[in-house]
């Protein structure tokens, strides 16, 4: 079954990648050094380097315009089944939304005035705090975002096996949690809180 779907945004959505691509590489160090120190493992030999600057997130883009990977959506399916899936509900959600439940296009493009949007409409700049290998940080973040009543469009197809228990109801009851919890960066502080419109 496929289902086509559009969320609008009702509060800013934050960018989520970050903007230097050697903070993926420092997180993996950091991660690692932690790891090791957890399992009591010598360090000496892994890279010191901490996230200690956050840096700034950025959307993704191209020459089209700014984008989201279909993964974002699918991975806020899986988290709004952890959230809203109560006693009688899908058993093995995650596992069966990895089997069963595919997003596409892979790029889901930000649009606004009837456009794809091709730059941010601004930043927001705030305190974060991180446990590290040495101790607790603060920093400062800055993220990209676009303003509510940017959108997207993407279609949730649901393989044949999995018709059954990913339901269209089901599909809305995790939406709907959306409308509390939004997608992207800081939605404990209501960013990426949106509203969509279903249809198969």
């Amino acid at each position: 079954m496929k289902y086509s779907v559009e969320i609008t945004f009702t509060e800013p959505l934050l960018a989520s990648s970050p903007e230097d691509p050697k903070v993926y590489e420092q997180f993996i160090a950091s991660r690692k050094r932690t790891d090791a120190e957890e399992r009591g493992e010598e360090v000496d030999t892994l890279p010191a380097e901490i996230v200690e600057k956050i840096g700034s997130s950025v959307f993704h883009r191209d020459t089209k315009g700014l984008f989201l990977f279909d993964y974002k959506l699918r991975g806020f399916l899986k988290e709004a089944a952890a959230a809203v899936t109560g006693k009688g509900g899908i058993t093995a959600f995650k596992s069966k939304i990895d089997k069963w439940v595919f997003v596409t296009p892979r790029r889901l493009y930000l649009q606004n005035n009837g456009a794809v949007v091709t730059k941010a409409d601004g930043t927001e700049q705030r305190p974060v705090r991180a446990v590290t290998a040495q101790g607790p940080r603060v920093a400062l973040k800055k993220s990209e975002f676009v303003n509510p009543g940017t959108h997207f469009s993407a279609e949730i197809l649901v393989l044949p096996l999995g018709e059954k228990e990913i339901t269209k109801e089901r599909i809305c009851e995790w939406l709907e949690y959306g409308k509390l919890t939004g997608i992207g960066e800081w939605r404990t502080g209501s960013y990426g809180r949106f509203d969509f419109h279903l249809k198969s």
